[in-house]
């Protein structure tokens, strides 16, 4: 008999759930709905082929060349971007300069017929101008003065701010950085990366790149920052996740007397699946974050990128099976079974009770998630940047991207804590210290998501760790599972609903509904195989956290 959860726990959270759920509503919902009705464009993007049709109509006009292929990808600045959420200089930047110089862009990447020039053309998101481009072409490069000259007219056509015009060498070779006064948000001015040859006999701008310049002290300190996460990820998390995946296989084995190996084989296929779905996705924002990269190189980067997904998959997902058959021996060696079997009488019960309680515990990680940030932003400075990898711009087929929540769940549950809080907790014989180190590998692994500085992720998951780490050693693998999956689900699939379509929307909602779907079958298939008896509930007192 199942004794895990009594009939009545959902009663103990309820009411937290409540209140956490309001201050989520109100602190992460509401304001992007008001933001978005208060949007010059009313947070509507264009389309991508819009994107790209605006890209090349101006390529063949200005180079009087023949556009091959062309592919739109969600591009950012995010340097800026993270200067200005620093500074609180958000609101201000948006007034003034986002209509000129957005943040944020569709980079098209455009091949020219012939396949050796190639170039890039950034389109506003939302109201479709042109802002900036960049061609590799063949041709002469002229002189700075020329190239102020070109610039100095094209501004003239845009009715741009008159201001003093500066020329200073550029970044690319034999290209020049014009600087226009006026023209600053913070310590941060506007610099026009810009490059001028002769096409044919024609003299042609082929780069006017357009971007405010962050302070060197914020650039190098990001940097530092970067470097930091990058270790501590590389460590951390990808050095301990191999560790353990070896003393998964090595403790399956030893353990195998509690186990099966036919253990977890449908939750590995299922994760399996979600991860290679994940990964190949996300190939525009893979593409996206090599900057100016030929389609040519980016495809056989792509290439790379599959070769490299498919193997980490197998990898990934043979972790997972072994973490599961060893963490499945390990627990009941020590006496606990924390993943009930199918065909246990009260299965189907069990399983809708862990559904339950996990919406509650989501609605509750869900609110004390933004306060954690808050409270970090006081603590510590915290602020974010942008990550064009994660973008749901950038993802492929879009409607899709809710996969990312499964993916994560059932591996992080089964790695982190089913094998990992149990091995732990044999080592150390106390739950709580069992749970502490595999929660800060957990952790290292979020840290380098853009936000600053680098270890703002690990306090935050630090303390949502712990609670997952609690509400699995109290309620068992599939409660942990759910609540992260709903967590991660909500999170997910508000970015689906903000950026609309019926079947983005119907996405998010379903995969948020997919415990409840799932437990309600798991219940019924009990009910008529007559394995859901009556459950007297003995929940023995819950062992020290």
């Amino acid at each position: 008999m199942i004794d895990l959860i009594k009939p009545m726990e959902w009663k103990k959270y309820v009411l937290a759930a409540i209140i956490l759920l309001i201050v989520f509503v109100g602190v992460e919902i509401v304001p992007v709905i008001v933001q978005t009705n208060e949007h010059e464009y009313g947070g509507k993007v264009i389309p991508k082929e819009e994107a790209e049709q605006q890209a090349i109509a101006l390529a063949e006009k200005q180079t009087g060349l023949t556009v091959s292929s062309a592919r739109a990808v969600h591009q950012s600045d995010k340097l800026l971007a993270g200067y200005l959420s620093k500074e609180k200089l958000l609101d201000e930047y948006e007034d003034k300069y986002d209509k000129l110089f957005p943040v944020d862009t569709f980079q098209v990447n455009l091949e020219f017929a012939g396949g050796e020039e190639y170039g890039f053309v950034y389109v506003h998101m939302y109201n479709k101008e042109v802002v900036g481009w960049s061609y590799y072409l063949y041709g002469e490069t002229l002189s700075p003065e020329e190239t102020q000259e070109q610039v100095t007219t094209y501004i003239s056509q845009k009715q741009w701010q008159d201001g003093k015009l500066s020329v200073s060498p550029g970044n690319d070779n034999n290209g020049v950085a014009v600087s226009l006064d006026g023209y600053r948000i913070g310590e941060a001015g506007l610099s026009i990366d810009a490059k001028t040859q002769l096409i044919g006999d024609t003299p042609v701008l082929t780069k006017f790149k357009p971007a405010f310049v962050v302070p060197d002290d914020y650039k190098r300190y990001v940097e530092k920052q970067d470097s930091l996460a990058g270790w501590l990820t590389g460590i951390g998390y990808g050095l301990m996740s191999f560790v353990l995946g070896i003393l998964a296989i090595i403790y399956a084995i030893l353990y195998r007397q509690y186990s099966s190996f036919k253990f977890g084989i449908i939750l590995t296929s299922v994760f399996f699946v979600t991860y290679v779905i994940m990964n190949l996705g996300v190939m525009d924002g893979v593409l996206a974050s090599q900057g100016e990269t030929s389609m040519g190189s980016g495809f056989v980067i792509m290439i790379s990128l599959i070769i490299t997904t498919i193997l980490l998959s197998i990898a990934m997902a043979a972790s997972v099976y072994f973490s599961i058959i060893a963490g499945e021996g390990l627990w009941k060696a020590q006496g606990r079974a924390l993943w009930p079997r199918l065909r246990e009488p009260g299965y189907g019960d069990y399983v809708w009770r862990s559904m339950g309680l996990s919406y509650l515990f989501a609605a509750i990680m869900l609110g004390l998630q933004p306060l954690i940030f808050l409270a970090l932003e006081k603590l510590i400075g915290t602020w974010g940047a942008s990550d064009v990898t994660m973008s749901p711009y950038n993802m492929t087929p879009l409607w899709l991207m809710p996969v990312l929540a499964w993916a994560a769940a059932i591996s992080e549950e089964a790695v982190f804590r089913f094998f990992g809080i149990g091995l732990f907790r044999r080592w150390f014989r106390h739950t709580f210290a069992a749970a502490i180190l595999p929660t800060l590998f957990w952790a290292l692994g979020h840290v380098m998501y853009p936000f600053y500085p680098s270890t703002t992720r690990l306090f935050e998951l630090m303390i949502i760790g712990l609670l997952f780490s609690f509400i699995f050693v109290r309620y068992g693998f599939i409660t942990a599972m759910f609540t992260h999956a709903i967590f991660n689900s909500v999170a997910v699939g508000s970015s689906l609903i903000m950026v609309g379509g019926a079947l983005n929307i119907t996405s998010s909602v379903l995969f948020v509904l997919l415990p409840l779907i799932i437990a309600f079958i798991l219940r019924e298939w009990s009910k008529r195989k007559k394995t859901n008896l009556p459950i007297n509930s003995t929940v023995r007192p819950a062992e020290p956290q």
